[in-house]
């Protein structure tokens, strides 16, 4: 008995096997199409002379118009260009500089016409015969290809070329076309659609004979649907093929054209010949295949609907007897799951009133709260709900007895101490008895309604919390890019906080709140805690109505199944202290008694600008003469206001963004950014008359007040801030030496003192 199953199985096997193979080789044959190999294009010297070199040298796109629908000779094939014609004019783009833009003709269209209408600069694979070659408007170019012209008729039939005959030529093909009319007045020549409906018409018998080039012929003798078609005549007359240009538009481009022509290799246009006719194989479509074998493929299709017929039936069997396995557990199966799902389930009949019928433990131990009561199937169901919901449960399971939807409702269970809150989930159903009842999942959520209580006592809290706390505290949900704020933001800063910031305006939205100065460290900030950081912590001015605040801002965010899903943000108001420390900081840099830079400061400063900046600039060194005859003779006190009065003066003739420091006594220094010699020759001369004015005003004309000024230039004669000020006070002590009151350049006093 196994034997002769194998043995069954075998020969199915076999079948199936055989029908898998014959359409894979059909199939293949259908889609396998091998297209013609890519040529090696053969280059040539062509020797051009100066106006032709001139030309190739525009390096010009020229516009190339050629037919797509006579294969093999030019046609178009999985999107790409392909044949004689086509390979052709590559070889000649190769072997001149000249490049083509290929425009696709179809059937139909006249090359001549699209020329002339300025469509192209020039046409290819124009018939060099007839009125084409007496058209005073073009310019043809010597023949590049020639072909026989043939007649194709059914096989078999009986064809006097003396008596009238009705010849087809493919539409827009009208050499052929002119050369029958002129040749054979007596036939009737018309034009057909396309090369296959001139073909079909012969098969039908509607012409006698087909007119074309050999090798499209050949073309499409080769098909199995053209089998009963035959060369009736070959050799009838040459066809022509050349380029054609307006006339007196490109003579040069002829004349190219023409010595690419003529130095084309022999070889090279008979192996384009052999590669697209004699090399190139047609494989029929897998509709052509069916119609030439129509008895093959209905054989095969009865077989393949045997195969699936059987399969079906193998597998309706196999799902019967799963079916029966499984109905046979079922009753065990469905209790193991009703008792383990998350919540009660019960079947409920209408009959006395809604009773239960059926109901699982996780059931029984939500709607009993003492222990040991009798857990029987046959109690009404609203002797469960407490007696406020009694007649909305009732009349929601009215409406699913005689409905179709879903039923929801919520609702208290009776309790000992307190009603429990449940969720009833279900719609009516048959059983596998046709018995009709409502199934119905009872979820207790006591446990979230105490969750969801406690969250709202916990929102409330942290709301008065947050309204009583100086510290912002916001946070952005990354899904919906919503931020959210504490409801006092605007009533303390005067300004509305964005609330939705999406990707790539975040600069646009968090600049309605933070100093633009600081706007770029708190995005790098918010954009790291998208990347690996887990918390960032910077310093920033938030804006006010009038002005800005400081304000320390710490980042955190949060992540759920490793994806991150909010931020949080905590602001605290930092400015007392912000200013506090500058306040100290700005003490320690400046001149008690002046409010000038001191000497550190000036170093500090003047240091960093060489080091950031560069450029040229010039530095001051200013002592007062004769400073000690005004204090003996005025006082002390008479002798700061006048040193303050200076440095105000300083203040007032120099940039704010020049570098001014006292450098102790009654000396004074200044770093002029970006200045020259005329520059600062210009302040010498504002100070030295501040400096009479401040002597007129405080009278102190008899105690010799005056200044000298040292000058040095950077770079030119040092390169640090210490030997700037060295050669600057060597230079304003040789102006002290020879008669005061008065300025030097350092490199004046150079040259001077070398010589």
């Amino acid at each position: 008995m196994k034997k002769s199953l194998f043995s069954k199985n075998n020969k199915f096997n076999g079948i199936c096997g055989l029908c898998i193979l014959i359409m894979v080789v059909i199939l293949a044959c259908s889609f396998g199409r091998i297209t013609v190999r890519a040529r090696d294009i053969a280059r040539v010297e062509i020797e051009w002379n100066e106006e032709e070199l001139a030309y190739i040298a525009q390096n010009r796109e020229l516009r190339l118009a050629n037919f797509i629908s006579r294969a093999p000779v030019s046609y178009e094939e999985g999107g790409e260009l392909h044949g004689i014609s086509i390979d052709i004019m590559k070889w000649i783009e190769v072997n001149t500089g000249l490049h083509f833009i290929y425009l696709e003709l179809p059937a139909g269209v006249n090359p001549v016409d699209y020329l002339m209408q300025g469509n192209a600069d020039v046409a290819v694979g124009v018939l060099s015969y007839g009125e084409n070659r007496n058209n005073p408007n073009i310019m043809l170019t010597n023949s590049f290809f020639s072909s026989d012209v043939v007649l194709v008729a059914k096989k078999g039939a009986a064809i006097d070329m003396s008596k009238p005959l009705k010849v087809l030529v493919a539409k827009g093909y009208r050499m052929g076309y002119q050369y029958l009319t002129d040749t054979y007045p007596n036939y009737e020549v018309e034009y057909a659609d396309s090369m296959e409906a001139a073909l079909k018409a012969v098969q039908k018998g509607e012409a006698d004979l087909v007119f074309q080039s050999v090798y499209v012929m050949d073309e499409y003798l080769k098909r199995p649907s053209y089998s009963d078609l035959m060369l009736y005549k070959s050799s009838v007359t040459q066809e022509e093929l050349a380029c054609a240009v307006v006339a007196d538009a490109d003579p040069v481009l002829v004349a190219i054209l023409n010595k690419a022509i003529a130095a084309m290799p022999e070889e090279y246009t008979r192996q384009l010949i052999v590669d697209y006719t004699i090399t190139r194989m047609y494989y029929p479509t897998l509709s052509e295949q069916i119609a030439n074998n129509p008895m093959l493929f209905a054989a095969i299709g009865v077989i393949i609907l045997v195969l699936i017929i059987m399969v079906i039936l193998m597998a309706r069997l196999l799902n019967r007897s799963k079916v029966m396995r499984i109905m046979s557990q079922n009753e065990e199966y469905l209790k193991n799951i009703t008792n383990n799902i998350n919540g009660g389930l019960v079947i409920i009949t209408k009959k006395d009133g809604f009773r239960v019928a059926y109901a699982n433990d996780r059931f029984w131990s939500t709607v009993f709260h003492e222990a040991n009561m009798p857990q029987r199937s046959d109690r009404l169901f609203l002797d469960f709900v407490c007696d406020e919901d009694r007649m909305r449960v009732e009349a929601g399971l009215k409406r699913a007895w005689t409905g179709t939807n879903m039923i929801e409702l919520k609702f208290n269970l009776k309790g000992s101490e307190q009603n429990k809150p449940v969720l009833l989930n279900g719609a009516r159903n048959n059983d596998l008895n046709g018995q009709q009842n409502i199934t119905c999942v009872l979820i207790d959520f006591s446990r979230e309604q105490l969750l969801k209580e406690t969250l709202e006592e916990e929102k409330e809290m942290y709301k008065l919390f947050m309204e009583d706390s100086r510290d912002i505290v916001f946070y952005c949900d990354v899904k919906t890019h919503e931020y959210t704020w504490p409801p006092f933001y605007e009533e303390r800063f005067g300004i509305v906080p964005p609330r939705f910031v999406y990707d790539g305006k975040e600069k646009e939205a968090f600049s309605a709140i933070i100093a633009d100065e600081d706007l770029a460290l708190f995005i790098r900030a918010m954009d790291a805690l998208k990347g690996s950081s887990k918390k960032s912590e910077m310093s920033v001015r938030l804006k006010t109505a009038d002005g800005y605040k400081w304000h320390r801002v710490k980042l955190s965010s949060m992540e759920k199944n490793g994806k991150i899903y909010r931020t949080l943000g905590r602001m605290t108001d930092i400015d007392k202290e912000v200013n506090q420390m500058r306040q100290l900081s700005d003490a320690s840099m400046r001149d008690k008694l002046t409010g000038l830079y001191n000497k550190n400061t000036f170093y500090t400063l003047v240091d960093k600008y060489i080091k950031d900046n560069g450029k040229r600039a010039i530095l001051l060194f200013f002592d007062l003469d004769n400073f000690k005859s005004v204090n003996d003779q005025m006082g002390h006190l008479a002798g700061d206001e006048i040193l303050i009065n200076v440095a105000d003066s300083i203040k007032h003739i120099f940039r704010s963004d020049d570098i001014v420091a006292r450098f102790g006594g009654d000396e004074f220094i200044i770093f002029v950014k970006d200045s020259d010699e005329k520059i600062a020759s210009g302040k010498i001369q504002s100070l030295r008359e501040e400096i009479t004015r401040i002597k007129q005003e405080y009278h102190a004309e008899n105690t010799g007040l005056s200044a000298c000024i040292g000058v040095s230039i950077y770079p030119g004669d040092a390169q640090d801030v210490e030997q700037l000020v060295a050669k600057a006070d060597e230079a304003m002590y040789y102006v002290k030496q020879n008669g005061k009151d008065g300025h030097a350049f350092y490199n004046d006093v150079k040259n001077l003192t070398d010589k």
